[in-house]
């Protein structure tokens, strides 16, 4: 595969690249490949959002809140047996 280096990047475009490469889990390479792929899509960036631990405990709650409408056990929806062994 042909390779490209980039030279006398301004260095605050540095650290948001990297953010950016940490964020969405990768290396700086294939986040710089995957912004030159959704550029030439016609693709904005994808943002992300990480929710910070009020919003997750907050989402948690709502969930605990909703009614249990399966009457089967956490094993049984997994699908483990009585010995908790995937089935």
């Amino acid at each position: 595969m042909p390779d490209i280096t980039l030279r006398d990047m301004p260095r605050e475009l540095h650290r948001w690249l990297k953010k950016q490469a940490q964020n969405h889990r990768r290396s700086m390479n294939k986040e710089v490949i995957a912004l030159l792929e959704g550029a030439r899509n016609g693709l904005p960036p994808a943002p992300r959002h990480k929710p910070d631990a009020a919003a997750i405990l907050e989402i948690g709650g709502r969930c605990a809140a909703l009614p249990d409408v399966d009457g089967r056990s956490a094993n049984e929806i997994l699908g483990y047996d009585k010995d908790g062994i995937p089935a």
